[in-house]
């Protein structure tokens, strides 16, 4: 912002404010004038400069993960020493050997991946509005009241 100049009244003004009209008699009381001078006062006023819209997207993205998973195996051994290749199905008991068919059922488990997406936080982020601040001149033309006097005749 600029700051206004006061000029000086010139040196050939014949009249200031106080001083006696031309033509008047040193007896006579002197006549008052205000004179006006304009000044130029800035300042500021906000309005809209911009509009700004902020959004989120969610951006869908393919993964491949290795999950390892386990399985159980039925493994039958052979205890005894005598009868290694034993028809499968006989039961060695602690009596001896019965040759009648036993079905045993066991249950095998495996496992199996889930997959199970789920949204948590990875990142905060925090939008700040800052105000710019600038210098700008502004420039305007400036009046002011002077006096003139002519003597009558």
């Amino acid at each position: 912002m600029t700051t206004p100049e006061f000029e000086q009244p010139s040196p050939r003004e014949p009249f200031a404010a106080g001083d006696a009209l031309a033509g008047d008699a040193p007896h006579e009381q002197a006549q008052e004038l205000t004179l006006l001078r304009e000044q130029m006062v800035a300042s500021t006023a906000t309005h809209e400069w911009a509009r700004v819209r902020v959004t989120k997207r969610i951006i869908t993205e393919e993964r491949t993960i290795t999950v390892p998973v386990r399985r159980e195996e039925l493994v039958v051994e052979y205890l005894d020493d005598e009868h290694p290749k034993a028809h499968p199905g006989t039961v060695h008991g602690s009596t001896g050997t019965v040759d009648s068919r036993v079905v045993q059922e066991f249950v095998l488990h495996q496992e199996e991946p889930r997959v199970v997406v789920e949204a948590r936080p990875y990142e905060k982020v925090q939008m700040i509005v800052d105000t710019q601040r600038s210098v700008v001149q502004v420039d305007g033309q400036l009046a002011r009241e002077e006096i003139v006097t002519t003597e009558i005749p």
